[in-house]
């Protein structure tokens, strides 16, 4: 019987055991599989939050892509925004053209965002909104966009630099591979009546040239192009070495080339065409004084000057102005529009008192920041009455010692007179008539009243200089070390950029030899060449740490090197964010991203603008 008793004990013991033992498995069970669906919950989360942090990158970028669309389907969209919006409004934007009927232009929180479609055209969950700041438009041809994207709770915001594609985006751009007859006087052989005459030459690209088409230039063995290089015609070239991408319409050749095979960086491509504004002359609006579009804008009217003009930039901010025919640096018009006659203006002291213009030690003024320095052609008087404020015949002016004489020789080396400025140049070595290509004299160089600009010096602030005729680089031009990326100069000559290289009347060159020009040039009707590149002996080597863009090719230096200059042109990467103030633009041109980076959210979903 106890033996019985100890047995039962035993196995109630033994289930007791048990029990514990099923109850302790059972709470872990339930403590994983609570653990399982608490991970699960929390990673559905997180892939939303994942998914909703995506979405609303991608809808801002979709807000970009489509303030893009739209400058590029119309390039005067940039006046169009919300002058409200916290992005805008704190940039000190104006939109005369207001959003529009744009809805991506909403800022306030009853404002509806614009949806992002998917792949079926249905909404895919994100959606955007985006402000624009256009201050700089005017002056660099940037605009910034904010845009911000929406996806569940979630926003994102980037800033984007969106420019245009314009010359200053290329180290190297032509229209034609040949030289300007206008400017060059070049001619060619042809039958007049039966008889051998010579023909001023035509321009032709390159694929369809004639017998009486200008005679093609090429890039040399020794040339070397550090950056993008683009034409609407066929290079030639003869050995060069291309550090960046070669794009052109017609190809290149290497045609009756003797020298050295060329070197890419990358294949050549084809490219659409781009084509330079026929004048400049829409810029001389930037100098007036009676123009909202000037005025309302932060750096102001620009200065205008009349007839040959000299600018040294002297470093510090600071730039010498020679101008002795100018009469009124602003100008004003008899409607307050865009073009048309002007019929008065002011001497602002911003652009130099005008009694010192008129004097050989000239005016010395700050820089105008992120402006422009216009130089006309003496204006001509009008038929129907009336006449233009800067008409220097007329003009008092014209009595001054420094004014040009129109009938008197420079000196016994040079055909012509003085333009009032310093040229052509008289000393112990006088300057004889400059040459264009083939050794023919240039079309009226150094006229007594040209908008002529001779610059030189080091230039520390952003601006442009253009000139209504011909711009000549008389020395170097350079930015100091300390420069900021900002810093960019425009450099025009509508009908030519002459690198000055005078010569004696034997011919010789008698400057310094080699040339370092920092700037953006653009010669938009004409050409970007070198005085008297076929006289005397080699000149070195030409250094440009920017870009060139030209209407017409125009030579350097002959292929051999005997004379003239080697090239040595290195894009300027400032110029891919920053254009020059107030610089042309190709005729159609499209729209890119320059940069664009995510910064502080600027919207909660519910629209609200965050402080």
């Amino acid at each position: 019987m106890i033996r019985i008793l100890h047995t039962l004990r035993a196995r109630d013991d033994e289930r007791g055991v048990a029990l514990v033992a099923v109850v302790g498995v059972g709470m872990v069970v339930m403590m994983l599989v609570a653990t399982l669906v608490a991970v699960s919950s929390s990673g559905a989360r997180l892939t939303t939050n994942d998914r909703d942090w995506a979405r609303a990158a991608a809808a801002a970028y979709a807000g970009i892509a489509d303030y893009q669309a739209r400058l590029n389907a119309d390039n005067s969209y940039g006046t169009h925004g919300e002058e409200a919006a916290p992005f805008s409004r704190d940039s000190g934007s104006k939109f005369s053209d207001g959003p529009g009927g744009n809805p991506a232009f909403g800022y306030r929180p009853e404002d509806r965002w614009v949806d992002v479609p998917g792949r079926d055209g249905t909404p895919s969950g994100g959606s955007y909104r985006y402000a624009v700041d256009n201050s700089k438009l005017t002056s660099q041809g940037a605009i910034r966009v904010q845009s911000t994207g929406r996806a569940g709770s979630t926003t994102r915001t980037f800033i984007a630099n969106v420019r245009p594609d314009g010359f200053s985006n290329y180290l190297y751009f032509t229209n034609y591979e040949s030289q300007d007859p206008s400017v060059s006087n070049e001619t060619v052989n042809s039958t007049c009546g039966g008889q051998q005459c010579k023909v001023p030459c035509t321009s032709e690209y390159r694929p369809f040239a004639v017998g009486t088409t200008c005679q093609y230039i090429q890039f040399a063995a020794r040339d070397l192009l550090e950056g993008p290089v683009r034409s609407n015609d066929q290079f030639r070239i003869c050995g060069a070495t291309f550090q960046g991408t070669v794009q052109s319409v017609y190809g290149w050749t290497k045609a009756g080339c003797t020298g050295t095979t060329p070197t890419f960086a990358s294949n050549p491509t084809t490219s659409s065409t781009l084509t330079p504004p026929a004048t400049i002359a829409d810029l001389r609006d930037y100098t007036r004084e009676d123009l909202r579009s000037t005025t309302d804008t932060p750096e102001g009217p620009g200065c205008l000057y009349t007839g040959p003009t000299k600018i040294t930039f002297l470093g510090g901010g600071k730039v010498n102005i020679v101008s002795p025919m100018t009469v009124k640096t602003w100008v004003k018009g008899a409607a307050e529009q865009a073009g048309g006659f002007l019929t008065g203006g002011s001497q602002p002291a911003r652009c130099g008192d005008v009694d010192q213009l008129h004097t050989p030690a000239g005016a010395t003024i700050d820089i105008p920041k992120n402006n422009l320095i216009y130089v006309q052609n003496e204006p001509a008087v009008r038929s129907r009455g009336g006449q233009d404020p800067n008409l220097w015949s007329s003009s008092e002016y014209k009595r001054e010692s420094t004014a040009c004489d129109v009938t008197t020789r420079a000196s016994t080396a040079t055909s012509l007179p003085s333009n009032g400025v310093g040229f052509p140049e008289v000393g112990s070595t006088n300057e004889a008539d400059p040459t264009a290509g083939l050794g023919n004299t240039v079309t009226d160089p150094y006229g007594c009243d040209n908008g002529d600009v001779f610059v030189k010096g080091t230039v520390d602030k952003a601006v442009t200089v253009a000139a209504e005729n011909y711009l000549y680089v008389t020395g170097d031009i350079t930015y100091p070390a300390t420069r900021s990326a900002s810093t960019v100069l425009g450099l025009i000559g509508q009908r030519a950029v002459w690198v000055w290289n005078p010569v004696n009347q034997a011919g010789q060159p008698y400057k310094p030899a080699n040339r370092r020009i920092d700037a953006a040039i653009l010669a938009n009707d004409g050409t970007f060449a070198v005085q008297n590149y076929t006289l005397g002996s080699s000149r070195g080597t030409l250094t440009v740490n920017g870009s060139i863009a030209q209407n017409f090719r125009g030579a350097v230096g002959t292929g051999s090197g005997a004379s003239g200059y080697f090239k040595d042109y290195a894009y300027d990467p400032s110029l891919a964010t920053y254009t020059p103030p107030k610089f042309p633009q190709p005729t159609i041109t499209t729209y890119r991203v320059a940069t664009q980076l995510e910064s502080r959210t600027a919207y909660t979903a519910s629209g609200a603008a965050v402080p």
